[in-house]
């Protein structure tokens, strides 16, 4: 955990995906814009913007995220690479990674003009996979990336840590997750993955739905693991890969490791020391 800088440029960004967002981001937008003026920040504006397609300006200094966590996540993988911190206000479900807009949107201008928040940098995932034609694929994910199959068929797998096979090899399942602690919470948990707080150098990696043969619920295993799948079948158990919001498939292998760069989320500085609560109890009501 870091303390913030003062921001003096923000790249506002959000991706609403029915006319009932869209109205709410133009609400907000309306009444964000002055707040940011009348403390000094300037601002630019990417609503709709297809992720590879937004360059921030050299002076922009934090994405400014409106939306829930999946429009954190829809961005904050993908352009993580410019190396700019993610202040996210909630206008979607939960929000775990977002910070509450009911403090006021002049608050949050404010905090951001002085620097009065606090940031975490969490792992990325990153993955690497091979098709039937023998074309590359390379991801990124916050919370998660998951092997899905296809098919009615199940997916059979071969696993390797470290490049160690598993003596429960072949998997015979739906997919299997692995999750950064941030993601543990998620889809992870709601199959029958453990949470793992977020302070914790840990992957969990869940098979979906295991045949009975396959003992395993779930794996904790040391962040820097490579996880290597090899598809058995692949023609017959079609198998893809799904890393925030993208997806491959057709899949002969893939690599899962962590990525060497992390995501800064920033947060309210009164809550980071007992951010990690508030994950797992958020998870858990």
């Amino acid at each position: 955990m870091n303390s913030g800088t003062k921001i003096s440029k923000v790249a506002i960004l959000a991706d609403p995906r029915d006319d009932e967002k869209k109205e709410v981001i133009a609400g907000v937008l309306k009444a964000l814009l002055p707040e940011l003026e009348q403390v000094g920040i300037e601002h630019e504006i990417f609503v709709k913007v297809p992720r590879r397609e937004i360059v921030p300006d050299e002076k922009t200094q934090a994405f400014l995220v409106l939306g829930g966590d999946g429009t954190m996540i829809h961005f904050a993988g993908i352009l993580n690479h410019y190396g700019l911190p993610f202040y996210g206000l909630n206008y979607g479900n939960v929000g775990f990674m977002m910070n509450n807009p009911k403090e006021g949107l002049d608050t949050h201008a404010l905090k951001l003009a002085k620097g009065r928040f606090s940031v975490w940098e969490f792992p990325l995932l990153k993955v690497r996979a091979t098709d039937l034609n023998g074309n590359i694929h390379k991801g990124v994910g916050l919370n998660d990336i998951y092997l899905q199959r296809m098919t009615p068929q199940s997916c059979r797998v071969n696993i390797r840590l470290d490049n160690q096979p598993l003596k429960v090899n072949p998997i015979l399942c739906d997919g299997v997750i692995v999750a950064t602690p941030l993601g543990s919470t998620a889809y992870n948990f709601n199959t029958t993955g453990s949470m793992v707080a977020i302070t914790t150098p840990a992957l969990t990696m869940t098979p979906i739905a295991a045949h009975r043969s396959c003992p395993v619920s779930c794996m904790m295993l040391p962040l820097n693991t490579r996880i290597e799948f090899d598809i058995l079948e692949p023609t017959k158990r079609r198998v893809q890969v799904v890393s925030d919001g993208e997806n491959h498939g057709d899949l002969t292998n893939a690599v899962i490791e962590v990525s060497p760069k992390k995501v800064p989320l920033c947060f309210d500085p009164r809550e980071a020391s007992h951010l990690p609560m508030r994950f797992i109890d958020k998870a858990c009501s």
